[in-house]
């Protein structure tokens, strides 16, 4: 019965996010954002709203706040894999070259926060982290530079659509739908995808306690995974409307939500120092998203070709190893 809940939830989440993703599409259009605004705020939220509800349970009701910061660094880990995964089955050529160089903005945003994520683990650890009441100073910094994140998205992408309507007109494509429609299906969306993300990490929680690995590493893995899905599906299904900009969007806008729920934790865990219950590889963790971010932001600006011989650009194959290897001396680093 368990399993068959999990093909049932896998099943609506994929038909629910490709709703979504035109959803967002729609009011990308009928409200003059763009797809890059939308989709590393709006969409971007959407998906990761699971995994602010999941956390939250974990911080206040299993006082397990190291495990909700594992799934926030791991689910950040995972988005920027998401970019290989599309790459690999996007239709055109290589996924940067269809994509616009402005997204540099959202990803170096990101970075610069899960570097502050990191300095303020690392200060923790050696009791220099500057607290208020019980709320850590990175996390307001967090949620600070996340709210500055959304106006200066904002602004460039209203300034650059501007540019490029002067060169040229655009095109509409969901001229037959009014704004209400687009608005109202995009909210119903998002509250579908919530709740079909709350009821599948908890399958998955199931999952991994029937089969007896809650306490290891896959078990935690086979959790971010799970909360990640939306993620996943949202981004193929922009890909497959050739919204690649709203997909890669969404993966570098997840990101920037991600650390803004870290310091959401650390709000809602009135114990004390959320950072102080951290352990240190996630500060690890930390450096592997930047450097993966850093691989992405390479690969928009040089937009590489696939070579002959090799299906996946370097750039792309570069995010794979550099995930895999990173979760790797991860798992080295619980087990030891």
């Amino acid at each position: 019965m368990l399993w068959i809940q999990v093909i049932i939830c896998i099943a609506l989440v994929i038909a629910v996010s490709s709703k979504l993703s035109q959803s967002a599409d729609m009011v990308a259009e009928k409200s003059g954002l763009g797809r890059n605004w939308v989709g590393a705020i709006l969409l971007a939220g959407s998906t990761s709203l699971p995994e602010l509800a999941t956390g939250v349970s974990a911080v206040n009701y299993l006082d397990a706040p190291d495990l909700a910061a594992g799934g926030i660094f791991g689910s950040c880990l995972f988005n920027l894999m998401i970019l290989a995964i599309l790459d690999i089955i996007t239709g055109g050529g290589p996924l940067f070259q269809q994509a616009q160089v402005s997204h540099g903005l959202a990803a170096g945003l990101g970075s610069l926060m899960l570097g502050v994520a990191g300095i303020g683990i690392f200060l923790a650890k050696r009791d220099l982290d500057p607290v208020l009441a019980w709320v850590s100073v990175p996390s307001i910094v967090l949620i600070v530079v996340y709210l500055v994140s959304a106006r200066l998205i904002a602004k460039f992408e209203r300034r650059r659509r501007s540019e490029v309507l002067e060169q040229e007109s655009e095109a509409y494509e969901y001229e037959h739908v009014k704004p209400r429609q687009a608005y109202l299906l995009f909210a119903a969306c998002s509250i579908a995808i919530v709740v079909l993300g709350v009821w599948l990490a908890w399958l998955g929680d199931e999952v991994v306690e029937t089969t007896g690995l809650q306490e290891s590493f896959i078990g935690s893995l086979l959790l971010a995974i799970t909360t990640s899905l939306p993620e996943v599906a949202a981004g193929i299904a922009a890909v497959r409307l050739d919204a690649v900009d709203l997909a890669i969007s969404n993966v570098f806008g997840s990101n920037i939500f991600n650390m803004a729920i870290l310091g959401i934790y650390d709000i809602v865990y009135i114990k004390g120092d959320l950072f102080e219950k951290m352990s240190q590889v996630h500060i690890f963790s930390a450096v592997i998203a930047m450097m993966m971010t850093s691989l992405a932001i390479v690969g928009l600006i040089y937009r590489a070709t696939r070579p002959s011989r090799l299906y996946l650009t370097y750039d792309v194959l570069g995010l794979i190893v550099l995930y895999l290897g990173g979760m790797y001396i991860v798992y080295l680093g619980e087990v030891s």
